[in-house]
């Protein structure tokens, strides 16, 4: 995003200042046809407007750079505008081209001017063409800028989402966990009743016995004193 908006910014700045030089040039170029031709005013001014017609050449083709090394759905944008300004440039160095010429100029060029639909306003058109592609540029700005903060909110969310699922996963385990130790009790707990039941077993088999024993203890001690007292008197 930091390298998408830095990109795009260093373009703006292009931008502006070729209006700004192209904007100069059709106003040189418009006040070179109302001079005298031959006449050092129309000759400044055509000087100056070549030297606006190149520093404006030579922003292109630095926002020709500026676009290409933009991201995929800036350059497609990018380049459509360039496309845009080369053709401006290319009618500003025609007229440029046509009023250096020598005689006839100013004529053909008002000639051409109404073929293209331009008239005698053609220096206002064109700038009012660069102010409707800057006010377009700004809008593009724009919406790139609510593209980033929706991206930035998604990239928010999503984070926000996974640590919730992290959250839920430790409580699963823990849960998971709990539920062990509840089933590791509960196995104990039966083994320690069956130990129980078997030592109950133990008790009530050793209680049998004895009393077994002592019954016949007692019957041995019935013979014991039958035969040796009362068979013996008989």
């Amino acid at each position: 995003f930091l390298a998408m908006s830095d990109s795009l910014g260093v373009f703006d700045e292009y931008e502006r200042a070729y209006c700004d030089a192209a904007t100069a040039a059709s106003r040189l170029l418009a006040s070179s046809k109302s001079s005298p031709a031959g006449g050092d005013e129309r000759t400044n001014n055509l000087r100056q407007a070549d030297t606006q017609i190149t520093e404006a050449e030579s922003l292109l083709r630095r926002m020709d750079l500026e676009a290409r090394s933009a991201s995929a759905n800036a350059k497609t944008t990018l380049l459509a505008r360039l496309k845009d300004y080369k053709a401006d440039l290319a009618n500003l160095k025609k007229e440029c081209r046509s009023a250096a010429a020598p005689g006839g100029a100013a004529g053909t060029d008002a000639a051409q001017r109404a073929e293209l639909g331009l008239g005698e306003d053609f220096a206002s058109t064109a700038a009012g063409q660069r102010q409707r592609l800057l006010d377009g540029t700004a809008r593009v700005n724009a919406s790139g800028e609510r593209i980033r903060q929706s991206r930035q909110t998604l990239a928010e969310t999503e984070e926000l989402g996974s640590e919730i699922l992290g959250n839920l996963h430790a409580q699963r385990e823990t849960i998971v966990h709990a539920r062990d130790t509840l089933y590791e009790a509960d196995d104990n707990i039966g083994q320690s009743r069956r130990v129980l039941v078997s030592m109950a077993r133990r008790a009530l088999t050793n209680k049998i016995i004895m009393g077994g024993v002592i019954l016949v203890l007692i019957a041995a001690i019935f013979l014991i004193v039958y035969y040796k007292f009362i068979r013996s008197d008989h």
